[in-house]
């Protein structure tokens, strides 16, 4: 993610390989699953396994072919996702939408700028300062209310999806009571496991932070690593000390807390986050290489069996069985990270958010091809086989992986918070730093938290302040 530069370090920008897939996102809320379909603040996401079928009632549709233009016109649309990948979903994912866009539109082109990667962000930044960006716009939550009260991009609350939203997407699309994007997506990280493996060793999946030590503890004792380890990697390393954080909050107001100045990023919170990282890395629950291995690796010893589990995304079910379709795939499960203070919290947050250019000259022609992008027949071409899961209510898909359907029943049934909006990106980067210092063998110390603290002061203008 971005706050003008990229917020990616606090909630983790996937790198280029994955984010072709869109493998970027999370949670699914699709159908209401015991809730309202909304996955906001401190209640549970609301996520459920559905039919395979787009329900194009309730969700986006494309443009009544009864007000047709059938000028000649070309539109652009600015990404790090929209480029080709080697199994060809984005491509799908692209003519179904053009096709939905044509019905009302039919002698457009759509003219693609993808740039992969943290580039996009520094130069969509440099383009809405000039005014000289895309038609359409992909962005990130932490954006959106920069680009929002800069006048940037324009306000889509009379589009039909708006009706289709609430919770955690609605808060990450919205600014000073206006929805300015479509939100995609949804980010959240938690634990993947090896169904054969648990199986085969006679564990049950850990509902308490003691099962989950006990769980580690049964693995080691077998010869095989806990949680496999790829944090070489950076983005990895800050990841995963994010999936640690919520359960030591004490509230899903506490970044908002430390915005306001009532809490401190090296208070008792995050050194309770930091205390059970050193846990694991003292009884070696992620490996002899953890800090050697970078991502591939990383995903390698969860692939051959090496490792039980995995902390990562809801991209890991898809991409794990995509790698290993030559062997049979895996059977994988996921679970929210344990909590010794009772019921887990579980970060959810929006991954990617499509929004309108102010300055565009074909402001209605934008408007209608941020609703094609999320037509429902579209997004579930894009979603189904990517391990994406939509924002948007009413899109309801049958995904093959059993870690997927996993996962949407976790996000469904698990309290959650938005995490990292009011983060400056330069924390997540000292996250990221002592915790590779811990694997390099310093034990933790309090007043290394200093440093997280001092970042934040220095740079919490970079962030958009929590409204009031």
């Amino acid at each position: 993610m971005n706050n003008v530069r990229t917020r990616k370090k606090v909630q983790t920008l996937i790198p280029a390989s994955i984010l072709a897939l869109g493998l970027l996102s999370a949670c699914g809320s699709n159908s209401d699953a015991g809730g309202n379909g909304s996955v906001a603040s401190p209640n549970t996401a609301s996520a459920s396994p559905a039919s395979g079928e787009a329900t194009a009632s309730s969700a986006p549709t494309g443009s009544d072919a009864s007000a047709q233009d059938t000028e000649a016109f070309t539109i652009s649309v600015a990404s790090w996702n929209l480029g080709d990948e080697p199994l060809g979903i984005v491509k799908a994912y692209r003519e179904a939408f053009e096709k939905a866009y044509k019905v009302k539109y039919p002698n457009a082109t759509i003219e693609y700028k993808n740039t992969p990667g943290e580039a996009y962000f520094d130069l969509l930044k440099a383009q809405m300062a000039s005014a000289s960006a895309a038609d359409v716009v992909q962005f990130q939550s932490a954006q959106l209310p920069l680009f929002a009260k800069a006048g940037y991009i324009a306000d889509l609350s009379d589009m039909p999806f708006v009706a289709n939203i609430d919770g955690a997407p609605k808060t990450q699309s919205s600014y000073g009571g206006k929805v300015y994007a479509a939100p995609f997506d949804l980010n959240s990280n938690g634990v993947w496991y090896n169904r054969k493996l648990f199986e085969d060793n006679g564990i049950q999946v850990p509902k308490t932070w003691d099962e989950l030590v006990q769980t580690a503890e049964t693995l080691k004792s077998k010869g095989i690593t806990p949680f496999a380890g790829g944090f070489k990697d950076a983005w990895v390393a800050s990841m995963t000390v994010s999936v640690f954080l919520p359960n030591e909050y004490g509230s899903d107001t506490f970044e908002k807390d430390v915005y306001n100045g009532t809490k401190k990023l090296n208070g008792p919170e995050i050194q309770a986050a930091f205390g059970k990282l050193q846990q694991f890395v003292d009884k070696g629950y992620f490996g002899s290489n953890a800090l050697s291995n970078g991502w591939d690796l990383q995903r390698k010893d969860f692939e051959d069996g090496k490792a039980a589990m995995i902390i990562h995304g809801p991209y890991i079910g898809g991409l794990v069985n995509s790698e290993m379709k030559d062997s049979g795939g895996m059977e994988t499960g996921f679970f929210a990270l344990p909590s010794d203070k009772g019921e887990p919290l579980l970060s959810v947050s929006v991954g990617v958010l499509t929004g309108v250019n102010a300055h565009t000259k074909n402001l209605q022609r934008a408007k209608d091809l941020v609703t094609a992008m999320h037509d429902p027949d579209a997004i579930v071409i894009r979603d189904k086989d990517a391990g994406v899961f939509p924002a948007i209510k009413g899109i309801d898909i049958d995904y093959k992986e059993v870690g997927n359907k996993d996962f949407l029943s976790v996000l469904g049934s698990t309290k959650s918070m938005i995490q990292g909006q009011f983060m400056p990106a330069s924390v997540g980067d000292v996250y990221a730093k002592l915790f590779t210092k811990m694997l390099a063998g310093k034990a933790f110390s309090p007043s290394w938290l200093d440093e997280a603290d001092s970042a934040f002061v220095r740079d919490k203008g970079l962030v958009a302040a929590p409204e009031q």
